[in-house]
């Protein structure tokens, strides 16, 4: 009974000491973030995504949300951000188990034989033995180090999570963004190919003015010069498009055959229209290539506060600073409490002997030289919780800097759509013009081609408008961090 109530005393004293700790409680750190966005068209203004999160459904795209919905369901990033969730969930498991005593049971069973030689004879004697027992070992946290080392494991899994996040939002942003380059790109084709129609159409006229004396024959090879330079530059364009087709499947897991089928043709209308006319193309442009909803972010606070890529950087500077008192608790000394119970039986000659033994009582470690080691490892995790505050520092100024620089493409993006729309136009009429007077005799080869490149060029200016107002609303919900709801 002594002993037990020592024990007692002993543990209770413990308990008090627990709630000594090493170092301060954590304090999140404040850095300055700017009032508004510099780049925002309505400063002060705020506009809010879909309630799902979901924020790429408002596209209005079916094929973009099929793609996305089969990026989450196989992507090997993904899966491996999943992974570290769960290997931080169980450290975190680990870290959690030291709060409670340790039970342990043990048994064993041995036989021997031992024969003596006595006065020229020998005698043997078998003996049995078997013991079974527990023991029970609990370390008492009087500096904190069990308490930091949990809540850094829940910190760190707090920053995992938010990584996962951030690596849905990036997927999600890196499909969406290569199924509009896809499209455009489509569209550039059928461009290129109306072109290539127009000249090898002018190119026939010009070789019956030749046959018939009318033009010289360097019309013809220019002309020809001319086919073929427009011939090479769409292979070139093909290659761009099936570039785009293996991006998405190698973030999606579809097969080549599916993107295609979901995002190519473009459209009917476009595919049976004439060849030689592209203007049916562009029409259908401004249709199929989606037009995303008005979008302003939230102020820069808000944003800030919620975007995984800092609730990482800072949970994982929180991970950083219970590190250290960590470190310094093991520098202190360390109390145990252990017990243990033991049933033994033995046999021998005949004869059995059972017994059971017990102990009880606290055990003292106190570190007297490490060589420095120990020092050493507070400087090492102080170390450590610098780099995570300059992380975090950077994370912000990179985070703010995304953000404004996709206000800046998006307000860019939507000026070039009804400017280059404008110039498509104009450019057009102009080309429709002159290539009737290139077959009245009125002009030159090389003043039609002048006007053909700049109707070329306002075409294709306008496609890649149109998908780059698609690409900088996306660019904006992943700078922003709108990250989805996970099912």
């Amino acid at each position: 009974m002594p002993k037990m109530r020592m024990f007692a005393a002993v543990a209770a004293v413990a308990l008090v000491l627990s709630a000594c700790a090493t170092q301060p409680a954590y304090s999140p750190p404040k850095p300055p973030v700017p009032a508004d966005w510099e780049n925002s068209p309505h400063p002060g203004k705020a506009s809010a995504v879909a309630a799902s999160g979901q924020w790429w459904t408002q596209l209005g795209d079916q094929a973009i949300d099929s793609l996305i919905a089969s990026a989450f369901a196989d992507n090997p990033t993904l899966a491996q951000a999943v992974a570290r969730v769960d290997q931080a969930k169980a450290a975190a498991g680990v870290a959690n188990a030291q709060r409670l005593p340790a039970v342990n049971g043990n048994a064993n069973a041995t036989r021997a034989q031992t024969q003596n030689t006595l006065g020229g004879g020998s005698a043997t004697m078998l003996e049995s033995s078997s013991s079974i027992g527990a023991d029970f070992s609990w370390e008492i946290d009087l500096w904190g180090r069990i308490r930091e080392s949990v809540t850094a494991a829940q910190r760190r899994l707090d920053a995992r999570t938010a990584d996962a996040q951030g690596a849905r939002l990036s997927l999600a942003a890196q499909v969406a963004n290569n199924s509009l380059s896809l499209r455009a790109c489509a569209y550039s084709l059928q461009v290129r190919d109306a072109d290539i129609a127009s000249r090898e159409t002018e190119l026939l006229l010009t070789r019956k003015r030749r046959a018939v004396g009318y033009i010289a024959p360097s019309a013809e090879f220019s002309a020809l010069t001319n086919l073929a330079n427009a011939r090479t530059a769409r292979i070139s364009q093909q290659e761009q498009c099936t570039r785009s087709v293996d991006a998405l499947v190698a973030l999606t897991g579809q097969p080549a055959a599916a993107v295609r089928r979901l995002l190519l043709p473009v459209s009917p209308a476009a595919a049976s229209a004439d060849p030689r006319e592209s203007s049916a193309i562009l029409d259908d442009v401004a249709h199929v290539m989606p037009t995303p909803p008005a979008m302003q972010p939230a102020l820069p606070a808000t944003v800030l506060r919620d975007h995984p890529s800092l609730v990482s950087a800072e949970r994982s500077l929180a991970a950083a600073w219970s590190d250290i008192g960590v470190a310094r608790a093991q520098r202190l000394p360390t109390i145990s409490l252990s017990a243990m119970l033991s049933g033994n039986w033995l046999r021998a000659a005949g004869n059995s002997v059972n017994f059971t033994s017990w102990s009880a009582g606290p055990g003292l470690t106190v570190p007297l030289f490490d060589g420095g080691a120990g020092a050493a490892n507070v400087d090492a995790a102080t170390g450590r919780y610098r780099e995570a505050a300059a992380t975090l520092q950077a994370t912000l100024r990179t985070v703010v800097q995304n953000v404004e620089d996709a206000l800046a493409f998006q307000t860019s993006a939507e000026d070039r759509v009804k400017s280059s729309q404008d110039a498509v136009d104009a450019a057009q009429l102009s080309f429709r013009a002159s290539q009737a007077q290139w077959r009245a005799g009125a002009i030159s080869m090389f003043e039609l081609e002048d006007i053909r490149r700049q109707r070329q060029t306002a075409e294709e200016n306008f496609i890649a408008a149109k998908r780059d107002q698609g690409q900088a609303w996306i660019s904006l919900m992943q700078a922003t961090g709108q990250i989805d709801s996970p099912g």
